[in-house]
C-alpha cells in the first residue's frame, strides 16, 4: 500500500520522515489568511476556501506533511482500508480540517463507525439508490449517538441527468446531509438545485488563481484542488490564497 503511494508522490513520502524540516517549509510555503477569508460551514471553521481533494493522500499518510503548504482542509481517500488509515491519523499533529472519503464500501456502516472519531467530517462517495439511501439514513441516525457532531457530505457523480439531480437534491435537502461535493463545472447548476441551502465543495484541477476565484463566484463555498500541490509548484495554495486576499 505505501509502496504505491511512494511511487505516486515521492516528495511527500520523503517529507513524511523529515519532520525537522516542517518549520522551514512552513516559513516558505504557508500563507496565513486574514480572518475575512474564513469559511464557517457545516459546523467547521476553514481558514480560507482552498483545500486538497481525495486521491492525493489515499491512506492519511501525509496529512502532517501536506499541512505545511497551508490547505484549509485535506480530504483523504477514497479509503479502502479504514483501519490502516486510522493508524496513520492517530499520529497526526496538524490542526488542519481532515475529511475522510468513503467510497462504495462493502460495509459502509462499519467504515463510518470506525472512522468517525478520527476525522472532522465524512464524505460519502457512493451512488444513490433506494438501498444506499437507507444506509445513509442509518448513518445519519448513528451520528445522533456520538458525543461530537461531524458533518456528512455527499459527493455527486458527474454523469447524473437533470432528473436524477432533482431526485438527489430532494433527498439531500430532506435527509440531514450537511453539504454536497461536486465537480467545479457543475457548481452553478447544483447551487440552483439546492436553492442555496447546502454548502458546496467544488472539486477540480486548479492551475491559476483566476480559475479558483471564478469557481467561488459561481457559488462554491470551498474548493478541493484535485491536482497534487506539487503539480503546479509547491506554492500553488499559497498563490491561490494570496490572490483571494487581494480581491
Amino acid at each position: 500500500m505505501t509502496t504505491k503511494s511512494y511511487r505516486k508522490i515521492p516528495f511527500l513520502h520523503v517529507l513524511k520522515y523529515v519532520r525537522f524540516l516542517y518549520p522551514v517549509i512552513r516559513f516558505f510555503y504557508q500563507r496565513h489568511a486574514p480572518e475575512r477569508l474564513q469559511v464557517k460551514r457545516m459546523g467547521l471553521t476553514f481558514s480560507h476556501p482552498i483545500g486538497v481533494a481525495a486521491g492525493i493522500d489515499k491512506h492519511g499518510e501525509y496529512v502532517d506533511a501536506m499541512s505545511c503548504f497551508s490547505p484549509a482542509f485535506i480530504e483523504i481517500g477514497p479509503l479502502r482500508d479504514v483501519r490502516f488509515s486510522i493508524q496513520n491519523l492517530q499520529g497526526r499533529s496538524c490542526n488542519t480540517v481532515i475529511l475522510g472519503n468513503l467510497s462504495n464500501s462493502k460495509d459502509l456502516v462499519s467504515a463510518f463507525t470506525l472512522l468517525y472519531d478520527f476525522v472532522d467530517g465524512i464524505v460519502l462517495n457512493v451512488s444513490l439508490n433506494s438501498s444506499v439511501s437507507k444506509v445513509i439514513d442509518h448513518l445519519l441516525e448513528l451520528r445522533r449517538y456520538n458525543d461530537t457532531y461531524k458533518p456528512i457530505i455527499f459527493k455527486l457523480f458527474p454523469d447524473l441527468t437533470s432528473n436524477e439531480l432533482d431526485v438527489v437534491a430532494h433527498y439531500m435537502l430532506g435527509s440531514g446531509i450537511d453539504g454536497v461535493m461536486v465537480g467545479a463545472e457543475f457548481v452553478e447548476q447544483i447551487r440552483e438545485k439546492m436553492q442555496g441551502l447546502l454548502p458546496i465543495i467544488a472539486t477540480g484541477e486548479i492551475s491559476t488563481p483566476e480559475r479558483a476565484a471564478q469557481i467561488l463566484d459561481a457559488g462554491a463555498d470551498l474548493i478541493a484542488v484535485t491536482n497534487s500541490p506539487f503539480h503546479y509548484g509547491p506554492r500553488l495554495i499559497y498563490r491561490l490564497v494570496k490572490y483571494l486576499e487581494k480581491r
